[in-house]
């Protein structure tokens, strides 16, 4: 013989409010903190759905009973509504465990892929006594940080080779503090021009190599009707101050800002000694 239904509220309460809560409650918790395999997820929904059906038909036997002693159809109408939105609750926490279930892995965040696509555009290698460090490519954003962390690395190096043509000056600007700080030697291999040409005076040291040069010019921004929030000339005057404190000579540095920002100005080594952008370490 069956057992007795449970009244109409025992049954809203103890077959839908309470297991059928806690079932969504613990989807949701689950689709905010895990990402689970799919197949486990499939397992999951079957069982629940087994057990939606065993409390929805235990229910629905509640509401029979209570329809055939009473005769009211409003209670049982407003369980058959519960019952409905707690299918659509469901499926939705169902669908939504499904997608992200599936979900590809996550790459790299926008600033990540930003950062990696400006690293290729410059390399940073160490010779193989690991006293040098040699930096190749443009000047961009990213680069202070890097050279920060290889340095960090390479704690014996001494001496910082470039061959660049140029790029960021605010990247130029960061690589410039780190070399003054550690005191580091600076050497241009191949063309240091522009903006590499501030980092290259920011050494203790300050060489050509044999295919070494260095190029110079006022500057300019690359925008169409410039950015009324920078100021050139304000910002030149930053590193004439910071190039005066190197040693360079005022006439050599007003010879800089004053070439076009369209030309290149290469010195030969005896203008540069004579200025004081070569010299050996004092």
């Amino acid at each position: 013989m069956p057992p007795e239904p449970f009244s109409l509220k025992a049954s809203l309460l103890w077959h839908i409010l309470l297991p059928r809560g806690a079932a969504l409650a613990l989807w949701w918790s689950a689709n905010q903190l895990l990402q689970m395999p799919p197949r486990l997820v499939w397992g999951l929904m079957a069982a629940d759905a087994l057990l939606f059906l065993w409390a929805s038909r235990a229910h629905l036997r509640s509401a029979d009973a209570h329809m055939v002693s009473s005769g009211t159809m409003a209670p049982i109408w407003g369980g058959y509504l519960l019952l409905f939105l707690a299918i659509l609750a469901s499926l939705s926490l169902w669908w939504q465990a499904l997608l992200i279930a599936n979900r590809p892995p996550e790459g790299p965040s926008y600033a990540e892929q930003r950062a990696l696509a400006h690293a290729t555009r410059y390399s940073l290698t160490v010779s193989e006594d690991k006293t040098i460090l040699i930096f190749d490519g443009e000047v961009t954003f990213g680069l202070t940080k890097t050279l920060r962390a290889q340095l960090l690395q390479q704690p014996d190096v001494t001496r910082v080779q470039l061959i660049s043509p140029g790029g960021h000056i605010y990247e130029a600007r960061g690589a410039a503090k780190i070399i003054q700080a550690k005191g580091l030697a600076t050497e241009a291999i191949g063309l240091c021009a522009s903006a590499c040409t501030l980092i290259f005076a920011a050494g203790e040291a300050r060489q050509l190599g044999p295919q070494g040069q260095l190029g110079f010019h006022g500057y300019a921004l690359d925008y169409f009707g410039g950015l009324p929030q920078i100021d050139l000339t304000a910002e030149q005057e930053k590193d004439r101050r910071f190039l005066l404190t190197q040693g360079i000579h005022p006439e050599f540095i007003d010879r800089i800002f004053a070439t076009p920002a369209t030309e290149l100005w290469h010195p030969g080594p005896a203008a540069l000694l004579a200025a004081g952008l070569l010299r050996d370490q004092p």
